[in-house]
């Protein structure tokens, strides 16, 4: 028998298991309603109950049908629990058992991403060479140096876009190509230039003022691409969602981006050749952090 907390507060019971799967069956209840048995001392989420744990369990998987998300009102009222350590397992067993495709997918939109950085660098290179050179730090100079960051964000948004569809789709057991890595130039296409346009510019604004709220943004936003490429949201509705899930745990997620950036950097120590190894390890683990947050098991 059972005892549980209602969406009023209140503790109900004794309840028998089985009237608790038809509540769950129903809607009634869900994986973070609080339970007991009648032997134990604390409440946990019902999730946590061993043999209610099918009852939570996502529907067998269609081939070629596309992904059921749980509501965005459904997510904010729920919580999760980030297991960096998972992430990275699951990600290296997803690279190793696609090694050649994911490297090849990887290093493309990678040298893309280099060559239109050089692009850039055309522009901005003289600039800052001239500043140093000169010493003196122009307004106008560094006005077009931000300008050009601000412009060159979107091209950033549409290209990772791509690439984590292509690793959400290998995730998810779904038929992956090179095509997919460059899903961010389909229908979301604006979202995502409008995406990069405003993101940059306001994190931007938060390091001028004061760098922490740069940081905050930096990491509440962390799983807006995924959002727009994979749910098909609008660019605001995404960061609202993002910054309202990592804001549960924003230290933990913090954290996460830390040994994400610690994991490309070791590619890097490693002759830079290893980055080729290391990026899709990090992304993979961040589109494995992205299933967890905002891809909970399915209730009622």
């Amino acid at each position: 028998m059972y005892i549980i907390i209602g969406g009023d507060g209140k503790e109900y019971g004794p309840v028998s298991g089985e009237d608790l799967r038809k509540w769950i069956a129903e809607g009634r209840l869900n994986a973070q309603t609080l339970a007991k048995a009648e032997s134990d001392a604390e409440f946990r989420p019902l999730a946590r109950f061993p043999e209610f744990a099918d009852a939570f369990a996502p529907p067998p998987a269609v081939p070629g049908a596309p992904p059921v998300f749980s509501a965005p009102a459904n997510l904010a009222a729920g919580d999760y629990e980030l297991d960096i350590g998972s992430c990275l397992t699951r990600s290296w067993e997803l690279v190793k058992n696609n090694f050649w495709p994911v490297i090849g997918v990887s290093a493309l939109i990678t040298f893309i991403l280099i060559a239109f950085n050089q692009i850039t660098g055309l522009f901005t290179g003289p600039i800052i060479q001239a500043m140093i050179r000169e010493r003196v730090f122009s307004p106008g100079g560094i006005s077009i140096l931000l300008l050009v960051n601000v412009l060159s964000a979107p091209v950033y948004m549409i290209l990772m876009a791509g690439l984590m569809k292509y690793f959400l789709k290998l995730i998810r057991g779904e038929p992956a190509t090179v095509g997919d890595a460059f899903a961010g130039f389909g229908p979301m296409i604006g979202q995502l230039i409008l995406l990069g346009l405003v993101t940059n510019v306001l994190v931007l604004i938060g390091y001028v003022l004061c760098i922490v709220p740069g940081i905050f943004l930096q990491v509440a936003w962390l799983f807006v691409l995924p959002l727009v490429v994979d749910r098909q949201m609008n660019f605001w509705e995404a960061m609202e969602l993002s910054c309202k899930m990592v804001c549960k745990h924003w230290f933990m997620v913090f954290a996460f981006l830390i040994v994400y950036g610690l994991v490309v950097m070791a590619g890097v120590i490693a002759c830079c050749i290893g980055i080729f190894v290391t990026i899709p390890i990090g992304l993979g683990a961040w589109m494995y952090a992205y299933e967890t947050i905002f891809s909970p098991p399915q209730t009622g």
